[in-house]
């Protein structure tokens, strides 16, 4: 657990993060995310003012983990037009001890489930799906949803989080990592769980930016 000064500091550095969300406001219009939302979500950029645990995330998107108790957690999405796999080989054939990720995370900080704030709302369902991004496009969609990091990140305790839900919708992500998320739900959740498979390659965010809003919640009708 984090103590009352590391939960002071993250806050202080989210809220920093926030001033410069202008800077990546363009990005997140192009994944179909407005500022009104960007802002409910407390998204941010890290310009130059990132706290020192912080300094790899110059640059990236900021996602706070906000529960009831504050900021608990943050990622930070690389947000250039560039293959990150690729360009984590350019970087590591500069310097062997650096690496690029698509998402990159403080070490040491605990795994929690992304937008528990939907499971407060009223219903008997939740969706669980891949990713912050994806998890905001569903609820943006009017499906309460909360974001996993993938199969290998699931915590042995999130049974008792689910498990009051009648229905689990598993948006599966079009490739290898998508499908191994869902047979991990499954395997958890037993019958409750129900597999949301989306086509090749594709993945929540980038179905409602072809398809809208209306076609992502049809694929639980």
């Amino acid at each position: 657990m984090l103590s009352d000064e590391q939960k002071k500091s993250l806050e202080l550095a989210v809220v920093q993060y926030e001033e410069d969300l202008a800077e990546v406001l363009p990005y997140l219009e192009k994944r179909g995310i407005d500022s009104v939302t960007a802002r409910s979500r407390r998204l941010g950029y890290v310009k130059a003012n990132a706290i020192p645990e912080h300094k790899r995330a110059k640059g990236r998107l900021c996602i706070p983990y906000v529960t009831p108790a504050g900021v608990v957690a943050v990622a930070f999405r690389c947000i250039e037009d560039h293959n990150c796999k690729d360009e984590d080989k350019r970087v590591k054939a500069l310097n062997k001890n650096w690496s690029h990720s698509k998402y990159w995370k403080p070490y040491g900080q605990i795994t929690h489930l992304y937008g528990v704030s939907d499971l407060h709302l009223e219903g008997r369902d939740i969706c669980v799906t891949e990713g912050e991004i994806d998890t905001i496009t569903l609820s943006m969609c009017g499906l309460p949803a909360v974001g996993i990091g993938g199969a290998e990140h699931w915590q042995e305790w999130w049974p008792l989080v689910l498990c009051d839900y009648r229905h689990i919708y598993v948006f599966c992500d079009g490739d290898a990592a998508g499908r191994n998320l869902g047979n991990k739900v499954v395997k958890e959740m037993k019958s409750k769980a129900v597999l949301i498979e989306l086509p090749e390659k594709e993945d929540v965010n980038s179905y409602f930016l072809k398809y809208g809003e209306d076609k992502v919640r049809g694929l639980i009708a």
